[in-house]
């Protein structure tokens, strides 16, 4: 079992709303972890959600260090007031093990860079503590009394992470596989080729 050692970071999709979620493989078993809602000085810790049996899914390496786990579900499909179809589905999760960052750089340097990424053709500011909404955005938000989007660092054994706070709430993570001054490798993304590149 050591090709499925360490700790692995669930992948969200687009139409994912669940919360940050990691697995670990032990005994036969797949123990999964949610972190602690408040991060305290940058750190986060694991807190258990529940254990499922590795037996009753099936897996298929991407590459060394991303597994897709595929689990039976059901679909249910509303055709009219009083009609609806269930449909037993198979569902894929992909998973990446996070490693140490690699980095010289202090956490309080970190928090003082600005780059700027793009995914999807879509370009974003990269910085931390900041509010990411466009103006328009900000100003709707403001009136409502609503914090907005945010990249707050954090850290988890060894691993950094970009994690986008959505009104105080942590919702999505950005793993950092490796910076220094001139750029970020960040992992953690849907699509291959699953990583990209902020300068």
């Amino acid at each position: 079992m050591e090709i499925f050692d360490g700790t692995w970071l669930k992948i969200k999709k687009g139409s994912d709303y669940c919360l940050p979620e990691f697995i670990e493989f032990e005994n036969n078993q797949i123990i999964h972890f949610k972190l602690e809602k408040i991060s305290v000085d940058g750190l986060t810790e694991k807190v258990h959600v529940k254990n499922e049996k590795f037996s009753e899914t099936k897996c298929v390496f991407i590459n060394e260090n991303r597994i897709r786990i595929f689990r039976m579900g059901k679909t249910h499909t509303v055709t009219s007031k009083t009609e609806s179809l269930t449909e037993d589905l198979e569902f894929a999760t992909d998973y990446e093990r996070i490693r140490p960052t690699k980095t010289e750089l202090t956490a309080k340097k970190i928090l003082t860079l600005e780059f700027e990424a793009e995914w999807n053709d879509e370009k974003f500011p990269f910085v931390f503590n900041k509010i990411l909404d466009n103006s328009t955005i900000y100003k709707i938000n403001k009136r409502l009394d609503i914090e907005g989007r945010k990249l707050v660092l954090e850290k988890l054994q060894g691993t950094y992470f970009a994690s986008i706070y959505d009104n105080g709430e942590r919702s999505t993570l950005i793993g950092i596989k490796e910076i220094d001054e001139e750029k970020a490798i960040l992992f953690g993304f849907p699509e291959a080729p699953y990583q990209i590149t902020a300068k």
